[in-house]
């Protein structure tokens, strides 16, 4: 079964682009577990208390994690070099939208899967 880690950008994308990240990674990649390093629970909580559209996608964000159960993983290090151990650890997809993590998670050869078109998620396979 194929694993995928998720950064902050992709737990928002349900409340900022309405779509159902599950779903999604679904039908690109049949079965997958979804992993989300603790920090990046940790930068949720933070941006929820902020409040506004940001605050809400947060929450939506966290709540999703909650409803579903995501495996949650500590990592040494935190935000995008968080995400990126945790998937050189797992051998998994980077979910995100975050221009500077894709370029990090290239140089590394990891897979990423982004939102193309504001509306379905994309994988790119490094070769």
């Amino acid at each position: 079964m194929r694993a995928v880690v998720l950064d902050t950008n992709a737990l928002m994308m349900p409340y900022q682009f309405g779509i159902n990240l599950e779903k999604e990674l679904t039908r690109l990649l049949g079965m997958c577990r979804i992993i989300v390093p603790v920090t990046v629970v940790e930068e949720m909580e933070r941006l929820a208390e902020k409040g506004g559209k940001v605050g809400r996608a947060a929450q939506l964000g966290l709540s999703i994690i909650k409803k579903r159960g995501f495996r949650l993983m500590e990592t040494e290090n935190r935000g995008d070099d968080g995400v990126i151990e945790t998937a050189l650890k797992m051998e998994a997809a980077i979910v995100t939208n975050d221009k500077e993590l894709k370029k990090k998670a290239k140089e590394l050869q990891l897979p990423i899967i982004y939102l193309r078109e504001g509306e379905k998620l994309e994988l790119e396979e490094i070769p």
